[in-house]
C-alpha cells in the first residue's frame, strides 16, 4: 500500500484523523506548516506503534504544494491524498470585506484544489488512488457573517462532485466529507451556536470509517445534516428574512 497524505495534520480534525488511520495500518504522511507540531503528531504515531512522516507545507503557496506532493509520489507513491487543512475568518476584520475572507479563500478553496489535483493525473493514469475533500455543512446553504467559510466550501463541494466525474472511468474514488461542529481551536473563539458539538477523535473514527469504505459521500452528525441542507433550500425570501432576524 502506497501512503496517505494529510494537510492540516497539525492539530485539530487532521492530527485525529492522521492517528486513526495510522491506528488501522496506513502509512500516514502528516502536512501542515507547523512543523515541531507535526513531529509531536509523528511521535505519537510512531510510539503507538504506526509509521509517520512528516511534511513542511503551506496550502496557502499553491504552485510549491503542487510541486512538493510531486516530488514525494516520485520518491514513493501516494495513493491517498486527503486535502484537510482549513481556516476560519479573520477575527479583527468586518465579515463581509476581503481581509475577512481573503485566507479562507486562498486556503479552503486553492489550497485544497491544488493538493486534490496535483496528483490526480498521475492517480488517473496508474488507475488507482483515492482523493478525500474535509467539507462543511456550511457548503450545503448560506448563512449570515459567514462568506469566508460557507463560499470556498461550496466550491471545495462542487470541485469534488467534478473530479469524480472526471475520475469515474479510472479507478479512482473520491471522496467528501461534510461535517458539523467539531471541537477542534476553529471553534474556540465561536459566538454562535454548535448544536452537536462532537470530539476530533470521534470525527476521526467516523471519517476513517467513511474512506476505508471509499464512500462517495459522507454527511456528519446525519440529523444536522439534513437540517442544514433543507434550511439551504428555503424561499431566498425566506432566508433574507431569517438573517435579518439573526443579526
Amino acid at each position: 500500500m502506497g501512503r496517505t497524505l494529510i494537510t492540516g495534520a497539525s492539530s485539530g480534525i487532521g492530527r485525529a484523523l492522521a492517528i486513526e488511520l495510522a491506528r488501522r495500518g496506513r502509512r500516514v504522511v502528516v502536512a501542515a506548516r507547523r512543523e515541531r507540531e507535526l513531529e509531536r503528531v509523528a511521535d505519537e504515531i510512531r510510539v503507538d506503534g504506526g509509521t509517520a512522516e512528516t511534511m513542511a507545507l503551506d496550502v496557502a503557496n499553491t504552485s510549491a504544494t503542487v510541486a512538493r506532493l510531486r516530488d514525494w509520489d516520485d520518491a514513493d507513491e501516494i495513493d491517498s491524498v486527503i486535502a484537510n487543512a482549513g481556516v476560519g475568518a479573520a477575527h479583527d476584520a468586518d465579515p463581509s470585506s476581503w481581509e475577512a475572507i481573503a485566507d479562507a479563500c486562498h486556503i479552503n478553496y486553492c489550497g485544497a484544489a491544488a493538493t486534490l489535483t496535483a496528483l490526480l493525473p498521475r492517480m488517473m493514469k496508474r488507475r488507482r488512488g483515492h482523493l478525500v475533500g474535509v467539507g462543511s455543512l456550511a457548503s450545503f446553504g448560506a448563512l449570515p457573517s459567514s462568506a469566508a467559510y460557507c463560499s470556498p466550501k461550496a466550491g471545495l463541494r462542487m470541485l469534488l462532485d467534478c473530479l469524480r466525474l472526471d475520475a469515474s472511468a479510472s479507478g479512482v474514488t473520491v471522496t467528501a466529507l461534510h461535517l458539523g461542529f467539531v471541537d477542534t481551536p476553529m471553534l474556540a473563539h465561536a459566538k454562535h451556536p454548535t448544536p452537536q458539538r462532537v470530539s476530533a477523535e470521534k470525527a476521526a473514527k467516523v471519517m476513517a470509517d467513511a474512506i476505508d469504505r471509499r464512500t462517495d459521500e459522507l454527511t456528519f452528525p446525519r440529523a444536522l445534516g439534513i437540517a442544514a441542507f433543507a434550511a439551504g433550500r428555503l424561499p431566498l425570501s425566506v432566508r433574507v428574512w431569517l438573517a435579518s432576524r439573526y443579526r
